[in-house]
């Protein structure tokens, strides 16, 4: 069996070849095109494992190489201490490191779901994005209006009903630039419009799995957008093997530094984003409105001098692992199917 790294990059990618003995008996530095990646691996006698790391070309430079190779592996580059935290670092010896890592099996690959869930996950990521575009559209625009003296609090100041009467406030001001107010009104209505149609986009992409997105939508406080969000990422359910490393994956675990029993326990600054800001505006939500049996499970920290900060991770952990058991079991939630 060959092992051979590979180190993309835009224009020119650098391989490393060892044998069955792990002995390095090929260097190459390729044109990173579909026609030069395939011509070198189709060189090569035998059976052959190529490992990348997951970039932004790992996608397709994998669908390229994979009816060319016996696997192939994409690798998350924070697990890669060899090579991030290396002192000799340049392309050459990443991807001889990378081919070492791959001989002694130590590379942790990136998961990577079927074609449906993939474009699903594309389209919420794209939605997130433009929402907050929007958030920065709408900051700066009443930033200026603050510069200029108008401070008005709430959605009033983004409203086409109420714009022209905004404007007529600063045409009088002297040193007013209102042709740069015209252009962050919009810019705003550009953000709202791209905002649209990127909803359209994941409602269209969600449409194979919209029995999920249904389920979820049981659930209280979770809207339309939360239940495509963790539709996108937790599947039908199975991806998780336990609740630990989901709460692991959704950034709701906790990282420790002990010794002996001695040290210290904090939150995780791992996981997914997506995830946990979803779990823990979901909580934040149940917390405000009291009218639920997922509610009782966070005042029944409370009242055991839980502090109120943990007690809404222990309910976004809570929300995680029930909205995985929603999706392996296809059930509607129910507060009766909590246990206390």
């Amino acid at each position: 069996m060959n092992h051979i790294g590979m180190d993309l990059h835009s224009t020119t990618t650098d391989a490393c070849m060892r044998n069955e003995k792990g002995e390095i008996i090929l260097r190459r530095n390729l044109q990173t095109t579909p026609a030069e990646l395939k011509k070198f691996l189709d060189g090569i006698p035998g059976a052959k494992r190529v490992a990348i790391e997951e970039c932004q070309m790992a996608d397709w430079v994998t669908r390229c190489l994979q009816p060319h190779v016996d696997e192939i592996i994409r690798s998350q580059p924070q697990f890669n201490r060899l090579i991030g935290e290396s002192e000799d670092k340049e392309d050459r010896q990443d991807a001889e490191s990378l081919s070492d890592l791959l001989y002694l099996n130590r590379l942790k690959p990136v998961y990577h779901p079927n074609l449906d869930y993939r474009n699903l996950r594309e389209a919420v990521r794209a939605y997130w994005i433009a929402s907050r575009e929007l958030t920065r559209a709408k900051n700066r625009l009443k930033d200026f209006f603050l510069f200029h003296g108008v401070h008005r609090k709430g959605d009033e100041i983004y409203s086409a009903r109420h714009r022209e009467r905004y404007i007529k406030k600063l045409q009088g001001s002297p040193g007013t630039n209102l042709r740069l107010l015209k252009l962050l009104y919009a810019r705003m209505d550009q953000c709202r419009q791209l905002k649209a149609q990127h909803i359209r986009l994941v409602r269209e992409s969600a449409k194979p799995m919209m029995h999920l997105v249904r389920l979820l939508q049981t659930m209280p406080a979770i809207g339309p957008i939360y239940a495509y969000t963790l539709v996108a990422y937790l599947e039908d359910g199975q991806r998780f093997a336990n609740k630990r490393k989901l709460w692991r994956y959704g950034g709701l675990s906790l990282r420790r530094h002990e010794s002996r029993g001695i040290g210290k326990k904090k939150a995780s600054r791992l996981g997914n984003q997506l995830i946990k800001h979803v779990a823990l505006s979901v909580a934040a939500t149940i917390v405000a409105h009291p009218d639920n049996a997922l509610w009782a499970r966070y005042e029944k920290d409370i009242r055991t001098n839980v502090k109120p900060n943990l007690a809404v991770r222990n309910l976004a952990r809570k929300i995680l692992a029930i909205a995985q058991c929603l999706l392996r079991a296809k059930k509607e939630y129910s507060d009766e199917l909590l246990i206390n």
